[in-house]
């Protein structure tokens, strides 16, 4: 079977990794020989654009020996269109679900920490509270066979090539987007509170986010590669956020009184 280097190396002349996606000269390419997967078609198609740009082979062909050279666009993002993408429920998962799914997420990244200081207990212990936290959350709001829509979402939204990338594209909660938005400054606390009223999001909606907030997903993310001073900076900033989206949802739900929540 021929390889993706080795079709990148004799069609375009490209001497790159065998990858799914990749950067050269500052442009974004995708190489594949299978069709868009379907999440990703069906979310393109909702956005109603074309982000990718098909790259004609050094013989002036676009299929090479079955694969196909796609470029990566410069569109201007959309933020709200995005947003309201992401609230369209195309599926539904159990709270039970979703339960396991955030478990077995935090202990394949905690139960793998060494603590050889007092700072990285303090930091593992924070993060460990928090996940638990989150998880009596879910308990305290709704039964484990309530169902919760889901929608397209991204995986990671870090900086706005993200949000075009096809492996990024995943069937997740319906709230999933609009907290990485919020905590990656992508939107404003304020912005976030118009989107509450703007789609008049229902109070299962924002106890689900608030549920979600409290779940460290972005701490956890980098959390083997971030040295001790990166872990206490994502730290930090995310108790600020979190502080604050507490504060908003406060006007909109009831919180019951946990001890941590100051």
């Amino acid at each position: 079977m021929v390889s993706k280097l080795s079709i990148l190396k004799t069609y375009y002349h490209l001497p790159l990794e065998d990858q799914f996606s990749f950067t050269y000269e500052d442009e974004h390419y995708y190489l594949t020989n299978k069709p868009f997967p379907l999440y990703y078609q069906k979310y393109i198609s909702l956005l109603q654009i074309n982000p990718f740009k098909i790259i004609n082979n050094i013989y002036q062909q676009k299929n090479s020996q079955g694969y196909i050279l796609y470029q990566v666009q410069s569109i201007p993002l959309d933020i709200q269109k995005i947003i309201s993408i992401s609230l369209i429920p195309l599926e539904v998962k159990t709270i039970n679900n979703i339960k396991k799914e955030w478990i077995q997420y935090y202990e394949s990244i905690l139960i793998y920490t060494p603590l050889n200081s007092l700072e990285y207990q303090i930091i593992y212990y924070t993060l460990f509270t928090l996940c638990q936290l989150s998880i009596e959350l879910l308990n305290h709001y709704f039964s484990s066979s309530t169902t919760i829509p889901c929608s397209l979402q991204h995986q990671t939204i870090q900086s706005l090539e993200d949000i075009y990338k096809i492996e990024n594209i995943i069937l997740d909660i319906t709230v999933h987007d609009l907290l990485k938005l919020y905590l990656n400054d992508f939107i404003t606390l304020q912005q976030l509170e118009h989107i509450f009223n703007e789609h008049n999001l229902t109070s299962k909606e924002l106890q689900l986010l608030l549920c979600y907030a409290l779940f460290p997903k972005s701490c956890l993310l980098y959390y083997h590669e971030d040295n001790l001073i990166q872990k206490r900076k994502r730290l930090m900033k995310y108790n600020k956020k979190l502080h604050a989206l507490i504060l908003l949802l406060q006007k909109y739900i009831q919180i019951p009184l946990f001890n941590w929540i100051k």
